[in-house]
């Protein structure tokens, strides 16, 4: 196989992953829904080899997982989200308390513009990509690449459960307003401040969280949600 073709596949194998991966955070393929090779090959337009690779991306995510001799959209996990959320409660903190200490003006003000921007000019698409980037990338700022990776995890584990409570313009208002707050306590260097608003947005996040799927539970059916 030649460099252009070896090319070309990888940039088939990475749009595809996109592509389905926001089709499972968006719901437009709902928790619990069987899948197949062929079913994605045909609503993808895509080969068996990106299929297969894409599947084993969303496997190691959480976002799907096998059923038999084949697939399913990870159904949602009343208890995995809770021990997530137990989990980025210890993570969080310490990722902010150092991004105090460490970030840069440059950092923080490119950080500040994306969620201004994605405030701004809402659309699901840049949603999404703004949901799984602002605490990831203010994990970043304490330099510790585990705690950005812990935080990746955990981000991407309670992204699709944050959509359903997310659709109405106050939603997105309080979170683009408690999300300037972590910042500005971040560049004030306030490290206490901001793993104190951290805990808070994270507990008001799990709460809205519970309340959404409960509420899509109808919508969902019996096999899209799992655990009390």
């Amino acid at each position: 196989m030649t460099a252009d073709a070896t090319s070309l596949e990888l940039q088939e194998e990475r749009g595809l992953l996109s592509k389905l991966r926001f089709s499972i955070l968006s719901l437009e393929l709902v928790p619990g829904e069987s899948i197949s090779e062929r079913f994605l090959e045909a609503q993808f337009n895509a080969s068996r080899t990106p299929v297969r690779e894409a599947l084993f991306h969303l496997i190691r995510d959480g976002l799907v997982i096998r059923e038999g001799r084949g697939y399913a959209v990870a159904p949602f996990d009343m208890e995995e989200i809770d021990e997530v959320f137990a989990f980025r409660d210890i993570v969080e903190p310490a990722a902010v308390r150092r991004a105090a200490q460490m970030a840069s003006v440059a950092e923080t003000d490119a950080i500040r513009q994306s969620i201004v921007s994605g405030h701004q000019k809402f659309t699901p698409e840049k949603w999404l990509e703004l949901g799984l980037d602002f605490h990831v990338r203010c994990a970043a700022l304490s330099r510790n690449r585990c705690l950005a990776a812990a935080m990746q995890d955990v981000t991407m584990r309670t992204v699709r459960a944050r959509w359903l409570s997310f659709a109405s313009e106050a939603g997105r208002a309080t979170t683009h307003r408690q999300h300037s707050e972590i910042l500005d306590l971040i560049c004030a260097r306030d490290a206490e401040g901001a793993a104190r608003a951290v805990l808070a947005h994270s507990a008001e996040v799990r709460q809205e969280v519970r309340d959404a799927i409960e509420s899509a539970r109808r919508f969902m059916g019996r096999r899209g949600v799992v655990g009390g």
